[in-house]
Order: structure tokens, then C-alpha cells, then sequence
């Protein structure tokens, strides 16, 4: 697949995701697990300020920065892993269709 259209694939990506987070934030059932990850943070701000990378609550800026790129890979592993559901449910309902006879 060449880097244009990969981008550019990559970039639908992105524009769905950012949907379908506004339309979980009209569930009841998203919503619940929101509002108890932020109930959670408000009783012990440590964990707030950690998950707001707050420089302050680490032993030393090395194990900050340390944190900061852990982060960053999950960040980027869980994206990578999320795309890739997303097209192998492409290619599930291409092979599906196809089964059927309506491609």
C-alpha cells in the first residue's frame, strides 16, 4: 500500500474515531465507566495528577520522562490495535459479502 493512500486511509481513520467517541458520549453505559474513571481520580488525586503527567508526583525527571514514554507507546500501540480491528472488519464484511454472492 503506498504512503498516500495509507495516509490518507489513516486520516478516515481518525475522523471516524473522533465520531464514534461523540456518539459514545450519549450512551449511558460509556458515560458510566467515565463518570467512575473521573469519581476515581477525584478521591485520590494522585492518580489525577499522574494521569495528567503531572512532572511533580514523579521521584525524578528521569522516571517522568520514563513515564511520558510509556505513555506514548501505549498510546500509539492501543491506536495501532484499534486500526486494525477496524480493517479486519473491512475485510470480514468484503469476505462476507462476497460469500453471499452480493460482490
Amino acid at each position: 500500500m503506498g504512503k498516500e493512500c495509507r495516509q490518507r486511509l489513516e486520516q478516515s481513520f481518525d475522523d471516524l474515531e473522533d465520531e464514534i467517541t461523540r456518539r459514545l458520549r450519549c450512551e449511558e453505559a460509556y458515560m458510566m465507566w467515565v463518570q467512575r474513571r473521573v469519581a476515581i481520580q477525584v478521591q485520590h488525586p494522585f492518580i489525577k495528577s499522574v494521569m495528567d503527567g503531572d512532572a511533580g508526583v514523579f521521584p525524578s525527571d528521569q522516571d517522568y520522562r520514563a513515564w511520558l514514554e510509556v505513555q506514548k507507546t501505549l498510546d500509539e500501540t492501543v491506536r495501532m490495535e484499534r486500526m486494525a480491528l477496524y480493517w479486519q472488519g473491512h475485510a470480514d464484511c468484503y469476505a462476507y459479502l462476497k460469500k453471499m454472492g452480493a460482490l
